[in-house]
């Protein structure tokens, strides 16, 4: 679905993992960071949470990069930051930090290494804009 300028709202979260030999021995892909999220979701807002629209901007290892629609930023952000979870995804009970959140995404704090998928989606925002 296009959404127009600041119907999107922008996280950077990092992983933290409660057990720090598990974190140096684990590199976390995708498919952890969105069964984690969902799991978020799911467990504290239930069916409701289940139906938030995100999408994953960039991702390495225990940082992550996530736009969602601006008026589920509050359901995304609670769940977010008040989620553990067990042993089962990685052997060590995981939590995520919120680094930075915005509604502009070239205001996010990224570094000369993230400026090539940044400007890919400031491109892809713009064209989703004009389309709609």
């Amino acid at each position: 679905m296009a959404r127009k300028g600041n119907e999107w709202h922008y996280f950077k979260l990092s992983m933290k993992f409660e057990d720090t030999d598990i974190q140096e021995e684990n590199v976390i892909d995708l498919i952890t960071w969105k069964q984690w999220i969902n799991n978020a979701l799911k467990r504290t807002h239930g069916i409701f949470g289940e139906g938030i629209e995100y999408s994953f901007l960039h991702q390495e290892s225990t940082t992550a990069y996530i736009q969602v629609a601006s008026h589920d930023k509050d359901i995304f952000a609670s769940a977010i930051s008040t989620y553990i979870s067990d042993n089962d995804l990685v052997g060590s009970p995981v939590f995520v930090l919120m680094d930075c959140e915005s509604t502009d995404l070239t205001t996010m704090n990224i570094s000369a290494d993230d400026q090539v998928w940044m400007k890919r989606a400031i491109e892809r925002n713009a064209e989703e804009s004009q389309c709609s």
